[in-house]
């Protein structure tokens, strides 16, 4: 009885053991697979973060080819120098000294560049016939939209006697040379620029002036054709 105890408590230790040895065995194995699983699952994760990188640098290097590089000279002129060259203003400044309008500082010329008014629009609205063009007229003319181009036009219809101020109202009312042409060209060639003025100021079309010669002769005169234009409006 007591051998077999002893025995069977030896076998009994020895089976303790086997499953000490089993269960250390196991946890071993399963903490080397817990280690083993998270750089195996972060793989991918590596992966893309490494191509994203990638990408972001391949945009960026696309990026910085793009761009010119600029010279702190060059910024510096194009921010402060960006109206005309005093070499421009010299030679406007004699230009407009040989027509009469001497001793003009640079910031006055560019003040009438800025206004539109330059040696050669001067020139060209003095070849007209307004050799006694003031600064304060020339800038005036310009501002109203009336160009060498208009007045000779105009003249060329048969407006020779008209004043400064006379182009200045009339460009305002919008009356243009296209407009005074194909009223001509209805048979009223001594419109005067009073009723060219008043006709754009209503908005009287040729093609309403056709009509009423159409409809009530081809003798109406304007003045009725203005009337009818603003009871009808």
């Amino acid at each position: 009885m007591t051998s077999k105890y002893r025995t069977t408590k030896k076998g009994s230790a020895k089976n303790e053991d086997d499953l000490l040895s089993s269960y250390i065995s196991k946890r071993v194995d399963q903490n080397q697979s817990d280690k083993n699983e998270p750089n195996k699952s972060s793989s991918p994760h590596r992966f893309l973060r490494v191509a994203i990188i990638v990408l972001f640098g391949f945009f960026l290097l696309r990026a910085v080819s793009n761009i010119s590089v600029v010279s702190p000279a060059t910024v510096f002129t194009s921010v402060f120098n960006s109206g005309p060259s005093e070499d421009l203003l010299n030679r406007m400044g004699s230009l407009m000294a040989e027509m009469g309008y001497t001793n003009l500082s640079h910031d006055e010329l560019r003040n009438l560049r800025t206004e539109g008014v330059t040696a050669t629009y001067i020139s060209n609205i003095r070849a007209l016939g307004f050799t006694d063009l003031t600064l304060g007229e020339a800038v005036n003319l310009s501002s109203a939209g009336v160009t060498p181009t208009f007045i000779a036009m105009m003249q060329e219809l048969g407006y020779t006697d008209l004043t400064i101020a006379d182009f200045i109202l009339m460009r305002r009312a919008g009356v243009t040379a296209h407009y005074t042409s194909n009223v001509h060209d209805l048979g009223y060639t001594d419109v005067t620029p009073e009723q060219l003025i008043r006709m754009r100021q209503i908005g009287l079309s040729t093609s309403l002036i056709e009509q009423l010669q159409q409809e009530r002769g081809q003798d109406i005169g304007l003045d009725e054709i203005i009337r009818y234009r603003i009871s009808n409006q």
